[in-house]
């Protein structure tokens, strides 16, 4: 069947073969992609120039997307004090963030809001409107997630510009708004038919089988409340070495600390905010050496208590999206989906 150029772009089409290919080159060509790039064994988000660096079978990445609209050192302004010159970083270009996996997704719907309604914060949210997203449904499973669990995955149903799912040697892809539309403009298409969707079901729920890990989360606030003294924090704090690497891979950590560096001259310089943790030592010290939390059993709580507890009644959702980062990151491999399990298994064997 011969395929025509589209007045209007569907909301629904198939891509394989050559039409997957221009489409890769056509948005690499238009724009500043960062994309899922193989560095080893593992895979991170980087910049993409080259359409075939972009790994569309990887499983997870070292660190989230959020890095791209929450970065992990970023200047927030520079100084010359005998310019007398105050300049702000800023930048304007529009880049699209592509492949990214459901749970990464609700982990920046959750910083939307940490970041964009009480308290809006300009440098995420210029990042973030620059920012144009393709996700991608998982039709694969890591040996550490758990977003079954936590309902944000392996299917995405909103917030994305497009929507992939790989459907064996070919992409079903989804528009989601008028800025995803535009990235498919460039191609010839034709609407897909209806009867795509059940492949694409499918698919997921095979992938819905393969969950190794699972998160109790039916009153798991009851739970948490009631053991804060519990046993389990002492030995986690005899095991866990508080590095922070948990903190620093989880896609809905938020925290960061701000530093002036000033250079050898004395006259130039530049404050820039780096993420911080609460898993670390000095994060609640403050002047004249008091520490909130000194010991380890109160950090690891913290992190726990926050993700599973207190995230909802601020931002009316879990705190965790079950990427499964902090187990693969944790060099002494303490799973936060076992000690939950370990939790609840105790309260239950004491009635």
């Amino acid at each position: 069947m011969a395929v025509t150029r589209t007045s209007s772009v569907p909301d629904m089409v198939v891509l394989s073969g050559e039409l997957w290919q221009e489409l890769l080159k056509l948005v690499t060509a238009q724009y500043k992609v960062i994309g899922p790039v193989r560095r080893g064994s593992e895979h991170v988000f980087a910049p993409v120039k080259d359409p075939r660096d972009i790994d569309m079978a990887y499983v997870t990445t070292i660190l989230p997307p959020k890095k791209v609209f929450h970065q992990p050192f970023q200047v927030l302004f520079s100084f010359d004090t005998e310019e007398g010159t105050l300049a702000e970083e800023e930048s304007g270009e529009e880049k699209v963030l592509w492949g990214i996996h459901p749970c990464d997704m609700h982990a920046i719907a959750i910083l939307d809001k940490v970041y964009g309604i009480e308290y809006p914060d300009p440098y995420y949210l210029r990042n973030r409107e620059n920012t144009i997203i393709v996700a991608k449904n998982c039709t694969e499973v890591g040996e550490n997630c758990f977003c079954l669990s936590m309902g944000t995955g392996p299917a995405l149903r909103s917030g994305y510009d497009l929507l992939l799912t790989d459907l064996g040697g070919r992409y079903l892809v989804e528009v989601g708004t008028e800025k995803g539309r535009k990235l498919l403009s460039g191609l010839e298409l034709v609407p897909a038919p209806r009867v795509v969707l059940v492949e694409k079901e499918k698919r997921l729920s095979q992938a819905r089988q393969k969950f190794k890990k699972r998160m109790i989360t039916q009153g798991i606030q009851e739970l948490l409340e009631e053991n804060f003294r519990h046993p389990i924090w002492e030995e986690l704090m005899r095991e866990c070495l508080a590095c922070g690497s948990c903190t620093m891979v989880c896609p809905t950590c938020f925290c960061y600390n701000v530093v002036d560096k000033i250079d050898l001259d004395l006259k130039t310089g530049k404050r820039q905010r780096e993420w911080d943790s609460c898993m670390l030592l000095e994060y609640a010290q403050v002047a004249l050496g008091q520490n909130f939390r000194r010991d380890r059993d109160a950090r690891i709580k913290q992190r726990i208590y926050h993700k599973l507890l207190y995230y909802e009644p601020q931002f009316g959702t879990l705190g965790c999206v079950g990427c499964g980062r902090c187990i693969g990151a944790c060099v002494k491999r303490i799973d936060i989906t076992d000690v939950v399990s370990r939790l609840a298994e105790s309260v239950e064997s004491d009635r």
